[in-house]
This record gives structure tokens, sequence and C-alpha cells, in this order.
């Protein structure tokens, strides 16, 4: 943005003053590995530097890191003013104690300033390999610090190479679903069912005699609109109008082998049409025994009544001679119902027992991944707290995998490795798209590594010898769902010594493989929280919904007990009804619906492992009595990083809108930025993460998180450059849409500038070229087509689209100029680009007053902010804006690529006062307005919640949504004051603005050279700042004053005065101004 652009302006005009120390590095001649550095490096323990919590890839401690030559940071602390490093030596150890002499690798004093993400530069590093560090830091005045606390980073495989595991599924048995091919759609007789049927209830029986010797029992079973079912008068399952209206589309999938038994056995279902219309019912009972596979299917063979049964009328021996003959509406197939298709979503159990030596285990790792989700267990104890790994990638080309130590869980004697496998992403549900985007069936691949002490080792890998079943899981879905049986668990199954006999042979995978099997980039899936509930009512009877306060992303920990066969549901949402029920019709086909079946036996805690919902609201049915606060207990979810900014001011609604900025990021950072985490949607929008990244990299260390987002980008780019709507692409979805294929250029550089990350630019920079080329190709004298999203859920106020495309097209163009000068590559190509691009948009859509072609705020908004307009219409155009906001009573109407843009805009233009106003405002449309409609996450509409107290419409309606939550980057840069001079905070800008209500405000920031913190109060007249600045960073303070003179300060040099401020430069340390 033109105001990020202005600070670094600023601040590069005094940068020369703190440039000691900062240029290339110059290395001291390096010993020979073994040797220390000499006498040369000087006594330890005369430096006022020390590290502290030295990290490397962002990570303390990274367990499987594939990359090559990892980068090694080490913030510092001084207790000392003006510290900054002037040199520094890292020691590479395959040990702790031989760091004094270490074997690996010794840097030498190098002379340099750089202690962020300073490359490795030893000998080449061994697969399977702890490499043990330390650093010692030289100061300005040439003292050498104490070496830091030994720490380390281990390699994982580092290449396809080492793999020797195979890829192995559930077998045929347990994972190919019955075709319904035929069945019949069937109702009672009454008119023409396929056409029209009253809305009512009616019932289904059918008898039949099995043999003895079942080996498999597999239901199918569908309804339009819903059903309930049982098997010998044991109720295996049931749909519900409020979620499964249309749940007809996929049939369920039962495995029934523990109800069915030789003799008579009785299937019996009720059946209701919601509407008049349509109506049916279909099914086949699909059995295996030692003869063959024997089938029953849905045809005029069953009975069927329009009164409601009295007695018992699932149980096989009920009479029902009295009732009619179904009628056939149509075979499968035809029909209003189509071809549609049962897919299964269990989760199976994969198992392997194996037996090692009782010799002394020095070392032990298991690396894991799958084609789905997995969660794996040694020796009956869980590995990892990793939930939905391995996570989403385009898995035909990708999948990441998980290094886990588990020294301490191997044995001598017999060991057995139990793995769950569910569909996942890779064959369950994604967005409205359905199942099976890349494969059917999901597959496992593990290697378990154990060294001895003896030097010797062994391997145990996944393989043809597993053995497999299904297991309680009996549905896993994203979307959906999970639905565990807890009648169905196998005790002991991921222990040494189960009897697995009776399991099934695994198969080899049948799917294509992906063509990389590459470490874990981003941190895992995590629950980080816990919510207990506050509230729980009883709207309806049986009917509870408990309320955990706020809006959140996971799932829930269920406290119960209960007679077997006692089915508890919960079913999730984000708002409630007025009269008090639960609000799902935003989420669409996602029916959010956990079900648990309960075994029996005392208390049973149910916790979901593969699935999650966005919610706030659980309703719980079919609990045994009442529920209480303690037996539903919230368990948020997110991928795992650290939180990077404390932001606190005295205006109550911008801490809120701090919280729920922070917790929209939270919850969608799930393995891939996602636009919602509620409705059948939960994709990787380009557009979303274009406008929220440069806040996202204040609140949260997105460095992984993103940067493993961007290779899945990079992996969507279509052969002709363009970047897609999503990432992962998936669906019908397209590309090369102005504003979110940008993100392909617009997040590399907001990472850049939050962490100083050249690799980040040079993996983007081939990318970038390719989106350029494609965007002048696809365009018209340089002028893009009105075509995309434009400025997406704008209210009311509609800015032409070729402007937005144009604009974003030069905007991309700048930041190559950027991104080719900061890399060292050839930048005059895009400069001329860019040159022109923008004469074009000036002759087409900028009249001679500054008036821009759409005349709406956005429209003004991204002109200004990308410089698209020459000097001299710059005052007209941001008056023309201002004027625009006015005449909408001092509100916005921009949507999100306007949005993120407004606020800065009026702050480089000397509008302040007007973000302010805009920022406190508290009706439609502002943040304030969803605050104070009990928002505890951003919204994706400003109006999800209609100012009559309506919901805006449910076909795109999320109340978890980051895009409007790019408005932290303005907080976070103007009222809290803090801003990057420099790439990766080696230089601050910190640069308070007053205004508005706020009269006081504190921050802290996390960067990578240590915390940045901010503390100002603005009262009666006066101004007061407080600020550190961490080691080897300098930093440009702006103190809000006509008259420099009057400033009071601890330390810092006058440097000039500018814009109503008087600027200081100060180093290192703690500083008070005062006015």
């Amino acid at each position: 943005m033109i105001s990020r652009r202005n600070i670094l302006a600023g601040a590069a005009a005094t940068v020369g003053a703190v440039a000691a120390g900062t240029g290339p590095a110059v290395a001291a001649p390096t010993p020979p590995a073994g040797q220390s550095a000499g006498p040369a490096a000087g006594p330890a323990g005369e430096s006022a530097l020390r590290v502290v919590s030295p990290t490397v890839e962002y990570v303390q401690r990274p367990l499987g890191l594939d990359a090559a030559r990892p980068r090694l940071s080490w913030p510092m602390a001084s207790a000392r003013p003006g510290q900054r490093q002037s040199a520094y030596q890292v020691r590479v150890a395959s040990s702790a104690a031989g760091l004094s002499h270490p074997d690996v690798w010794d840097s030498g004093k190098v002379v340099s300033g750089e202690s962020v993400l300073v490359p490795y530069d030893g000998p080449r590093l061994e697969p399977r390999t702890r490499y043990f560090w330390s650093v010692r830091v030289w100061d300005a005045d040439g003292g050498v610090s104490e070496w830091s606390a030994p720490s380390w980073w281990e390699t994982g495989l580092m290449d396809e190479s080492q793999w020797s595991a195979e890829w192995i599924s559930a077998p045929a048995a347990l994972t190919d679903v019955p075709s319904l091919e035929g069945s019949s759609w069937i109702w009672y007789p009454e008119g023409d069912p396929a056409s029209s049927a009253p809305a009512a209830t009616r019932w289904f029986r059918r008898s039949v005699g099995l043999p003895d010797d079942i080996r498999a029992a597999t239901l199918v079973i569908s309804a339009d609109n819903v059903y309930a079912v049982s098997l010998n008068g044991t109720e295996l399952a049931h749909t519900d109008l409020d979620t499964d209206n249309e749940g007809w589309r996929r049939p369920a999938v039962i495995d029934v082998l523990d109800q069915v038994r030789p003799g008579r056995n009785t299937l019996a279902v009720s059946a209701a049409n919601a509407t008049a219309g349509p109506a049916g019912l279909i099914c086949v009972l699909a059995l295996t025994t030692s003869s063959g596979e024997q089938m029953i299917y849905t045809d005029a063979s069953w009975k069927a009544t329009n009164q409601e049964p009295a007695g018992n009328w699932r149980a096989p021996d009920f009479d029902d001679s009295a009732w009619q003959a179904a009628k056939v509406a149509a075979v499968w197939g035809a029909g209003p119902w189509g071809r549609v298709v049962p897919v299964s979503f269990a989760a199976h159990q994969l198992r392997h027992e194996f037996r090692l030596p009782g010799k002394k285990v020095s070392r032990a790792r298991l690396y894991a991944t799958a084609l789905g989700v997995y969660e794996a267990h040694l020796n009956g104890r869980r590995v990892g707290r990793d939930r939905l790994a391995p996570g989403w990638t385009d898995y035909r080309k990708r999948v990441q995998y998980q290094t886990y130590d588990v020294t301490g869980s191997v044995r001598p004697g017999v060991n057995a490795l139990g793995v769950f496998l569910a569909p996942g992403w890779y064959a369950g549900n994604i967005a409205s798209f359905g199942p099976r985007h890349y494969g059917e069936r999901p597959a496992l691949l593990v290697q378990l590594e154990v060294e001895y002490a003896d030097g010797t080792s062994e391997r145990i890998s996944s393989g043809p010898q597993w053995r497999a079943t299904a297991g309680p899981i009996v549905s896993a879905d994203l979307l959906s769902g999970e639905t565990y049986d807890a009648r169905k668990e196998t005790a002991g199954w991921t222990s040494p010594g189960f009897d697995d006999r009776s399991w099934l042979a695994v198969r080899g995978a049948d799917n294509d493989v992906p063509e990389k099997i590459v470490a874990q980039v981003d941190g895992p899936v995590r629950i980080a929280q816990e919510l207990r509930a506050q509230e729980v009512t009883e709207p309806e009877p049986g009917v509870f919904v408990v309320d955990l306060g706020q809006n959140m992303v996971g799932s829930v920990r269920l406290r119960v007990s209960g007679d077997a066969g006692t089915t508890v549901r919960l079913r999730h949402a984000e708002v409630l009804n007025p009269d008090g029920t639960v609000y799902t019709a935003n989420l669409r086909s996602a029916a959010a619906t956990d079900t648990y079946i309960l075994k029996g036996r005392g208390e049973e805690i149910y916790e979901p492992r593969f699935t999650f919902h966005g919610f706030r609201y659980v309703e719980v049915t079919g609990f045994p009595g009442k529920p209480s606060a303690g037996s539903v207990t919230g368990r948020v979810m997110h991928t795992s990083a650290p939180f990077t900014f404390e932001f606190e001011t005295d205006v109550p609604m911008l801490n809120q809108l701090h919280a729920n900025i922070v917790r929209g990021q939270r919850g969608n950072f799930l393995s891939v930025p996602t636009d919602t985490p509620a409705r059948d949607e939960r994709l990787g929008w380009t557009g979303d993460i274009n406008v929220f990244a440069p806040t996202a990299v204040y609140t949260m260390e997105s460095a992984r998180f993103l940067g493993k987002w961007l290779v899945d980008l990079r992996d969507a780019q279509t052969p002709d450059g363009a970047f897609t709507d999503v990432a992962p692409t998936v669906g019908p979805l397209g590309s090369g849409a102005a504003g979110w294929g940008d993100a392909g250029v617009t997040v590399p550089w907001a990472l850049y500038q939050a962490y100083g990350d050249r690799q980040v630019l040079n993996d983007a920079w081939p990318s970038v070229q390719a989106w350029l080329r494609y965007l002048e190709k696809y365009s018209d004298g340089l002028l893009r087509p009105a075509a995309g999203y434009g400025d997406w859920l704008n209210v009311s106020d509609e800015t032409p689209k070729d402007v937005i495309a144009t604009a974003y097209f030069a905007h991309s163009a700048e930041l190559a100029v950027r991104i080719a000068t900061e890399l060292g590559e050839e930048s005059a190509p895009y400069a001329d680009l860019l040159a022109r691009i923008r004469t074009a948009f000036r002759t087409a859509y900028v009249a001679s007053d500054g008036r821009v072609k759409g005349d709406t705020q956005t429209a003004y908004v991204l002109a200004l902010s990308m410089d698209l307009l020459p000097d001299e219409l710059r005052k007209a155009a941001a008056d023309r804006l201002v004027a625009l906001i006015e005449a909408k009573d001092w509100h916005l109407s921009t949507g999100f690529l306007g949005t993120p843009r407004l606020l800065p805009v009026l702050t480089d233009t000397g509008h302040t006062d007007v973000a302010y106003r805009l920022l406190h405002q508290r009706t439609f449309p502002s943040w304030g307005y969803q605050i104070d409609r009990g928002a505890t996450t951003m919204w994706e509409r400003w109006d999800s919640i209609q100012p009559d107290g309506g919901f805006q419409s449910p076909a795109m309606n999320s109340f978890n949504h980051y895009a409007y939550g790019s408005v932290g980057e303005w907080m976070y840069t103007n009222i809290a004051g803090l801003a990057p001079g420099r790439a990766g905070y080696r230089r601050i800008v910190i640069h308070p603005r007053p205004g508005g209500d706020v009269t006081s405000a504190n921050a802290t920031f996390a960067s990578l050279y240590g915390p940045v913190s901010t503390r100002w109060q603005h009262r009666s007249g006066g101004f007061v700042l407080s600020c550190v600045v961490p080691p080897n960073t300098s930093a440009e303070v702006w103190i809000p004053t006509d008259d420099p003179e009057r400033v009071k300060h601890t330390r810092g040099t006058f440097v000039r005065a500018e814009d109503g401020c008087a600027v200081f430069e100060v180093d290192s340390g703690s500083h008070r101004f005062t006015v």
C-alpha cells in the first residue's frame, strides 16, 4: 500500500545514520573442523549482548527438516541501550557436548550484523541426523558474548529415494461400496410418487432369511427427504429434516455385520416427504457369505403403509400382512433422482506387529503420511498431538510427511503400530463439489526407523504384511461430521498381542501417488485451547443448545453416560434463531453434525478425530437426561504457530475488533487459509488472503503457513501463467481474477516485509514473471478486461471491473520492480511495463479533474494507493473520496478489495480524522456494527445480521471470514504505531497517530529480532510515548508536535520535522518521549 511505501521511503532517508555493521558479511578464516576460532575471537563475557531463543527455519528445535541449507536466527537481549551485533560465530556439531570442538562446521568469526535467517554454510547435511548448534555474537564495541545454550535441528528423509515403505490401503471388502444399481425407488402406492406425493411419513418393511456364515454386511440407504432405519428392531441411522433435507443425494453406507443374524431378519424404515413433490426410498443390503454375495434390494416385494403402526413394528415378528405392496416409483438412475452414488467415508484401522531385539535403542523415528488423514499409535500410545495430518495439498503433485520422535515408545520384543486412516481432503467432500477429487481410497505410508547404541539399525515399513478392519468411526467427513459407534471399538488393537487374525490383508494403493513427498513446512494442526460452556438452554423439549461463548473452529469433547445404543447428535452453528434454536441455513449442504453411539459402560468421552466445524453453539439431541455445562467442551483447533501481536487501547470496541481479527485468523488458518470454516466451502481463496496477509503477519507467525500455501498456489498455476482463484485448486473454479490471482505477488511481498525472508521472493519470482506475462497477454492496450469478482460484497457501490483489474495489473508490476531489485534481478522491463500501464490507466479512466471511472470509493482508493494518478490530481481524487464518504453519512461502501486500502489512503492523503471516524462508526456498514450485534469473529458481510435482526442470504453468509479484518494493518501501523522501516524489522518505524476516541494505546510485536513495543497517552494537550527497540535494530520515532523543541526524550537524535511530527533516530533499548 502507498502508506507502507511512504513509511519505507521516510525510513530510508535516515538509514545512513545506522548503517554500520549491516553491510555484506566478511568471514574471518575458518579453522579446520574440530578446532576453535582461536584467540582472535576474544574472551567470552565482555559483550553486553546475549542470545535468547534461537530458531531454525522459524522454529525452536525443528524435527524433520528437508531444507538443504536451513536458516538460523538468534534474537538478542541486552541490559544496555544502543546494542548491535558486529560479528557472529556459529558452531555445529553431532552432539551438544561436541560443540566446544565442532565436528560438523565452525563458521569462524563472521563480520556481519546479520542475525536473522542466516543460512547454514557448512558441509552437506545428511538425512535422519540431529545437528546441535550454538552461536555467540560480538557487540558494537567488540565484546563477545557467551555461547548460546545448545540447540538443535534434525533433518528428515530429505529425498523421496529414502522411502522404502509402500503405500497401502484398506482392502476392497472394506472400502468398496455396494452399488444401488438393481434397486428401485419405492413409496406407498398413492398417485405417482416420482412426480408428486403428499408431505407425509410412510412406513416400510422387508423380512428375509439369511444364512449363518455372513462375513460382511453393508446397508446403503437414501430417502427423499429423510428416514429412520432399523434392523431387527435396532435403529441403525436416521436423518433429520433440519439438516438432511437434500441428503438423499448422498446415500448412507452402514456396516451392519453386528446386527444381522442367521434366520429371519427385518429391515424397517420410516420415510418422510418434507413437501408435496417427489418421494422415494431406496436401499440395498449387501451380504458376503462363503458362497458369494447376496443382495436385498428395494422393490415391489417390500411392504408399505400410510398409517403409523402400533406396537413394535420394527421387530421381525411384527404382523405386516395388512400392509400393501410398495410401489416402484423409478428404477435406480431414473426418475427425478438420477444416478445417486454411495460413497463410504469410514475411517479404517490398519495395524502391524513386529519384533525388536533386546538392544538399547538410541533413536527411533516414525516418518508417516497419507492420502487422506491419519492418526498413528505405537504400543498403545498415540504418536504426537497433530490433527488432520498430513494436511491439504494437491495430492497429485505433493504430499507432506511428518516426523515423530518415538524413542521412548518402542521396546524389546513384540511391538505394534496402529493407524486410523480417514478420507480427509483426499477422498472426502470438498466444498459443494462432492468427494473423491484426488482419489477414491485413502492410502497410508509409514516408515519406522530404529537405531541402536551398537550402531546397527532396522526399518519397519508399511507393506502387504499389514492388516486392516473397520472400526468405530463409521463415517468421517470434514464437512458432514463424524459418526462414532463406541459399540464397534476393538480394545487393545494398537497394542502388542492383539488377535487380528479376523482382520483382512491390506492392498497396495490403487491410485496415482504424488510426485513429491516432502517434509511438512507449516506447523501442524493442533488443539490450542479449550472453551467451557457458558450456558445450556432447552429451546424445544429434548433439544439442548450449548453456548461456548465465542465463535470458534474445531470440535467438542462430549461427556455422557447411558445405555448401549443411545445416540447423541451434536449439531454445530455460528448463531441462533430468535427462538433460541440453532441457525444452520448458512451452512448450506454441510451437515456439521457429529454423532456418538454409546457402548453403555459408565461415563464415556468422545472427541471427534477427523472433522472440524466453525461454531459457537452446539445443539445436543438424544442426550440421556439434561447435559450440564461440563458435558460439552469446545476444543479450538488451528495450524500451530505463535501469536505475535498484543494490542490494547482505551476504546473497548477496538480491543474487541482486535480480538475478532485474531480469532478469525486462528480459525481460518487450518492447513490452508480458508474463506470460512463453517459452510460447505472452506477453500483457499486467493482474494481473501491477498487482502489479509499484511494483517496476518502482524498477529501470528505466518511465514511457514503462508510459505507452504504459496507452494500450493504455484502448484496450481496454469500453463499460461494464471494464478487460480483457490489453492489447492479444486472444482470448477477459474483463474486469472484481479485481486485474487495477484495474491501470488502480494503475499510473498507481505511475508518479505514482515520477516525479511528473501527466499520467499526467490521462490516466487518465476511465477510472478509468468503472472505478468499472462496479464499482459490477455489485456487490450494494457487495459484488463472487465471480468472477475470485482470489489466483492461492496455496499451497493460497484466499481467497474476493468478499473479494478487494470489497477491490480499495475500493482503487480510495481511489486515485480521491487522484488527484482531486492533479488538483484533485472527490474527495468517491469519498470517500463508499470509506466505504460499507468499511462493507459490515466488515459482510459482518469478525467482532467481527477475523477476516476466509476466514481466509487474503491475506484479512488485503488487509484491513490497504487500510485496511478499524476501528482497534481492526487489531492482532487482524495477530496472526492472524502466527499463520497461524507455523502454516505460518513460510512464506507467498499468491499473486499477496497476496504483494506481505505483507511491507509485516508491517512496517506492527510485525512486520518476521517479514517478514525470510519473506524469508530457503529451503524451499518461498519466494524462496530458487527461488534454491537455480538460478533466474536469477523463477518463475511457487513450485515450478516441485518439491522432488523434478520440474517443475510444463507447462500453466502459466514460469521467467521477474515477479509474485513484487514483493517488490522492500519490499526497496528497507526494506532500502535509499529511498522517495518526495512524488511524484517531490522529498521523500525514507530509512528502512532493519535485520533478519534483513542487517547491511549499499547502494543507489542514479536519480531524476529525480539519484541518491539509501544505505549502512548495523549491527554490534556500532552503526549507521552514509551517504546522498546530490540538489540541489533534501530528505529525512526515520530512524535506529533509542531514544535520539536518541546519534545523531551531520554535518548535519540532529532533528524527532521515532517508532517506535523518531530522525527528522531534511536537505537536499541527503552525510550521515552514527552510533549
